[in-house]
């Protein structure tokens, strides 16, 4: 694996240099593989001085995970923000909604430290379950809560329990999409780039919605143009 890690900023505070070197490394090798003896060394400071700023390493990993993560979040509660004041009535368009929630994510993905969150972000499933459920509760959770309440009118149709499950899968949706597993260039012969990200967000956008307006379970499909019928004679 070819490492993010890029050259230092020799103007960079102490503190900075520290996080540029921890987000890429963590990204790189994970929570246990990323030593906070290497860190320092890259980060061309001592051990001291590490945890000086950051305290234990847990907080050194929680730390560069928010320092990325927070931007998406922001963004997603300005963008919710915005949506409610352009529609007072309580009942954003669902695209809007899903637009929202879903662009400030993936498009994070565009700048090397939002590679590195979003990276780090991939690995939380491999690391150990307290560390990860932690971050992802401070950083996520009151704006996912948020714009659950915000999906609820737009989607009456759905029992609160599907609305749950509907919205999990959105969220994974995106982020194996991030992953960049070499996937999609494979199947489509090298024609698509994983990496475009615009591209991405405009193709899933309206899968997402397709999906998440759906009838529940048990209700009537309607049916799908040109399927079942009957062949002209």
């Amino acid at each position: 694996m070819t490492s993010l890690l890029a050259p230092i900023d020799p103007s960079a505070s102490v503190r900075d240099r520290i996080l540029d070197v921890a987000q890429m490394l963590f990204a790189d090798h994970g929570y246990a593989g990323a030593s906070t003896r290497a860190i320092a060394l890259a980060a061309g400071v001592n051990l001291a001085q590490l945890h000086y700023y950051f305290g234990s390493k847990r907080d050194l990993f929680r730390a560069a995970y928010l320092r990325g993560a927070e931007q998406v979040t922001a963004a997603r509660r300005r963008a919710l923000e915005g949506a409610k004041a352009t529609w007072p009535e309580g009942r954003v368009p669902l695209d809007v909604l899903v637009r929202a929630f879903v662009t400030p994510f993936m498009l994070n993905g565009k700048t090397p430290e939002g590679r590195a969150t979003m990276r780090m972000h991939a690995r939380l499933n491999t690391e150990p379950d307290d560390i990860s459920r932690e971050v992802l509760s401070t950083v996520y959770d009151d704006t996912t809560l948020a714009y659950v309440e915000a999906f609820r009118p737009v989607l009456p149709h759905l029992p609160p329990e599907v609305l749950y499950w509907r919205l999990y899968f959105m969220m994974g949706a995106y982020r194996y999409t991030l992953l960049r597993s070499g996937r999609l260039e494979v199947m489509s012969g090298g024609v698509c780039d994983s990496g475009d990200f615009d591209m991405a967000v405009e193709q899933i956008l309206p899968f997402l919605c397709a999906g998440l307006s759906a009838p529940a379970p048990g209700e009537p499909v309607p049916p799908i143009p040109g399927k079942g019928d009957e062949p002209r004679r």
